[in-house]
């Protein structure tokens, strides 16, 4: 445990000073501000809009955006860094606490970026307009912190299996477009060529398959915008609309953090370096 949290101190140290961990944070702050100001210009107004509009304005940003940033910082985190792993598995630290503090400095340094980007700008609209409608501002916060540690989480498996960094970050750009992507465009198909089947029984495991369609209907759902999912959003109401929805879908979102991560500690420890 000191050595994994030794690593992590340096990772995060590290990761922090960079200047593009910097401009994440401006980013997402400058982003979810114009969002706000300039969400009406097509109406011929302008001024802060509240958090309703912002957090959907935001949602599709943050699902294609951030699970991005995590796999081309995670995957260069390991593959981009063979020789510096190497010696610090010289001193007396296991590769899962080499593995595992990288990854915990890495996340923490990109999860402050986050979230000082978007509370900054949440606090601006909040002193500008009003706090109604925040909770889905809080949501969408949340999730997207879930989203960065899964796929970050995925970003460290892809890393420990390809080692090269360019094949690490070709394929992790490949499995972005599949998940933000090609996914929903599968699960469309077979729900059209499974038409007599049941919604849920198609629609929810494939939901929870994926953590950007969860991050997806959670926030939609926190925002009180349920309707916009059609005939679905009954069921998805009916699904994530209580607390046992909730802890449903912290769970579905956790496992897709735990279990790519420990299958990159598993691979680690067997690759030779």
């Amino acid at each position: 445990m000191n050595g994994c949290l030794m690593v992590a101190r340096e990772s995060l140290r590290r990761v922090s000073a960079a200047r593009a961990i910097l401009l994440f944070a401006v980013l997402f702050g400058a982003l979810a501000l114009g969002l706000s100001f300039f969400g009406l210009a097509g109406q011929r107004a302008s001024g802060f809009q509240g958090f309703a509009r912002l957090t959907a304005s935001l949602l599709n940003l943050v699902v294609y955006v951030v699970p991005l940033m995590a796999l081309m910082v995670g995957t260069t985190e390991v593959a981009g860094r063979l020789h510096h792993l190497s010696v610090v598995l010289a001193q007396p630290v296991g590769r899962t606490a080499v593995l595992l503090g990288n990854y915990l400095g890495v996340a923490g340094a990109l999860a402050a970026a986050l979230v000082i980007g978007l509370g900054a700008a949440g606090v601006l609209v909040a002193l500008q307009t009003s706090t109604a409608s925040v909770g889905g501002f809080l949501a969408l916060v949340a999730t997207a912190l879930a989203l960065l540690l899964a796929f970050l989480a995925v970003a460290f498996l892809l890393g420990v299996v390809f080692l090269d960094r360019l094949r690490a970050m070709g394929a992790a750009v490949v499995f972005w477009f599949a998940a933000v992507v090609g996914y929903d465009l599968a699960v469309i198909g077979v729900s059209s060529l499974l038409k007599g089947v049941a919604l849920k029984t198609v629609l929810l495991p494939a939901i929870l398959l994926n953590p950007v369609d969860l991050a997806r209907v959670i926030v939609t759902l926190a925002g009180g915008r349920g309707a916009l999912f059609g005939p679905a959003g009954a069921a998805l109401v009916d699904v994530f609309g209580g607390p046992g929805g909730t802890a449903l879908a912290a769970g579905a979102l956790a496992l897709h953090v735990v279990l790519p991560l420990g299958a990159a500690v598993v691979v680690f420890r067997r690759r030779d370096l």
